[in-house]
């Protein structure tokens, strides 16, 4: 039985003894063996079932067509902090381009899903055959990334794809997109702006027409041109008939001193005269302002009115002129364009990054999860 025992040892020591090394290793380090379980699946994964990712990266500017402190548009200028004011418009850009507006544009030209769609054993990435819309809306703004620098203005839009014709296809639609999207602010707000104020141009255009109308009907119908003149004629025709009428009362004073008989023929025709000239200029007096005869006053009131409306229609005309061409200068220089700094390129190799970036990440977290573990045991061990 001692034998036997002994035996039993030996063979226990010998099993010991043949056990190989690192299981030894491990067995002593139940910590670094925990941390090797976790390790293992996670580099599995990042390095060799996670499917490849290409990166795509592009550079564009959107940039005032002028700018009010610099008189030239140089590289300068384009790459400079001076035009600050087309940032905002930038940030605009930047959100319109990870917006559903763009996905939906998206698919019009390429099946999204198909060409996200998950494969392999690679089951994280991508997009399910049941995903939602807002699903496959999650998927398209991971595959997209735009950064803006708030010194220059410049926008970098990077894209990613699983192979690398689809990530090169997808930085040129965003591309695209940015520059419809900049066409469509200039038309909708600075040739907007243009298209009030040449509406302004026509209407005041036809008020002048159609003053000058009024005016020419009014002379056609009362033929008469000027009323300030033709009041001037009537007015020197009324003073010569009144030079007339004193010649004639000279001669009547003179005739009734040459003769006795106030009834003699020479004075009664003389007489006769100088009574018709009276007639005759208070006739042509009423006739100034009577209603009818030529009626001047009340003419000339109407006359008046309608050249003040027509020169208050010119007025009006000739300043929606002026600021129609101040509003097409100024639509000029506040509009936007965008250049294109870097043009996308098609990779060649996948891009590695990614797997680093999650690789470490993930053990980031899993020291911190540690640490917090250790933290909370320490401390109810302590009240313990």
């Amino acid at each position: 039985m001692v034998f036997k025992k002994s035996s039993v040892s030996e063979t226990g020591t010998d099993l010991e003894f043949k056990r190989p090394k690192f299981l030894k290793f491990f067995h002593k380090n139940k910590v670094i063996l925990v941390l090797f379980i976790i390790l293992l699946p996670l580099f599995s994964y990042f390095y060799l079932i996670a499917r490849d990712r290409y990166l795509v990266q592009s550079a564009v500017v959107v940039r005032k067509a002028t700018d009010d402190s610099v008189p030239s548009v140089g590289l300068t200028s384009l790459l400079g902090g001076g035009n600050q004011q087309s940032i905002e418009d930038a940030r605009y850009l930047k959100t319109y381009l990870t917006s559903p507006q763009v996905l939906e544009d998206l698919e019009k030209t390429i099946d999204f899903r198909s060409a996200y769609a998950r494969k392999g054993i690679d089951f994280f990435p991508g997009v399910s055959k049941d995903a939602s819309r807002e699903d496959v809306f999650e998927v398209f703004r991971k595959q997209i990334s735009v950064n803006l620098s708030e010194v220059s203005g410049e926008l970098t839009i990077q894209s990613f794809a699983f192979d690398s014709g689809m990530a090169l296809k997808l930085n040129r639609f965003l591309i695209s997109q940015a520059e419809e999207f900049v066409n469509k602010l200039n038309q909708d707000v600075y040739l907007r702006q243009v298209d009030f104020a040449q509406k302004q141009v026509n209407v005041n255009a036809d008020r002048v027409k159609q003053a000058s109308l009024k005016v020419e009907e009014f002379q056609e119908s009362n033929r008469i041109l000027d009323v300030e003149s033709v009041a001037k004629g009537s007015e020197q025709f009324i003073a010569a008939l009144e030079g007339e009428l004193a010649k004639k009362r000279v001669e009547l004073a003179t005739l009734k001193r040459r003769f006795s008989d106030p009834m003699a023929p020479e004075i009664e025709s003389v007489d006769a005269q100088v009574q018709e000239l009276q007639v005759q200029i208070l006739n042509e007096r009423r006739a100034l302002v009577s209603s009818s005869g030529k009626n001047l006053n009340a003419k000339a009131l109407k006359l008046t009115e309608l050249e003040s409306n027509l020169l208050f229609a010119t007025d009006l005309y000739k300043g929606a002129l002026a600021a129609a061409e101040k509003t097409r200068v100024d639509s000029q220089q506040q509009q936007r364009f965008m250049a294109v700094l870097s043009k996308p390129l098609l990779p060649e190799s996948p891009w590695q990054y990614w797997r680093h970036k999650g690789f470490l990440t993930a053990i980031g977290i899993l020291f911190v999860v540690y640490s917090f573990f250790r933290f909370f045991k320490s401390m109810f061990s302590n009240r313990n």
